[in-house]
């Protein structure tokens, strides 16, 4: 998988959407050889498109009874989960996510449960191209929520 930066992920996003998981499905994909997990958010906000109050999107790989599909890289969800999602979609099809788990961003609560926090992600935008990760950098601590949307919003508005 070819990592992608915000930027990249902004940009090809049909949709980018704040919210709650209200329930995760999984289901025999139609020609019953693999499972997908059907996922639906209860959207708090988006930062761009829009695709209805509650959104319903694709992920590859699920459980269904005895059985477990496992895709490397697909991000797994939970009812309760809080995330941003940078969501893609063809034609008239269920949305899924964009470049598998570097198209979720979950949100938690700070130690001191005063704000929201979002881990930043995994690759930046950068003037001078990608920047390489380095252990122990203190641009990778968790970003508050606000800012983050500040910054997708940023790049959503430099898009057009």
């Amino acid at each position: 998988m070819i990592g992608a930066d915000l930027g990249e992920l902004t940009r090809d996003a049909r949709a980018i959407a704040r919210g709650r998981v209200v329930a995760v499905d999984a289901q025999w994909t139609p020609d019953r050889r693999t499972i997908e997990t059907l996922v639906t958010l209860e959207v708090e906000s988006y930062l761009k498109g829009a695709l209805g109050g509650t959104v319903q999107f694709r992920v590859p790989g699920g459980t269904l009874g005895r059985f477990r599909s496992i895709v490397v890289g697909a991000p797994e969800f939970a009812v309760d989960d809080r995330v941003v999602v940078f969501l893609g979609a063809r034609g008239p099809s269920v949305p899924y996510v964009l470049g598998f788990s570097q198209g979720v961003f979950r949100i938690v609560r700070s130690g001191d449960g005063s704000t929201w926090l979002v881990t930043p992600p995994a690759i930046l935008p950068s003037a001078a191209g990608t920047v390489a990760i380095v252990r122990g950098d203190p641009s990778r601590r968790p970003l508050p929520l606000s800012d983050f949307e500040q910054r997708v919003r940023a790049l959503v508005g430099g898009a057009r």
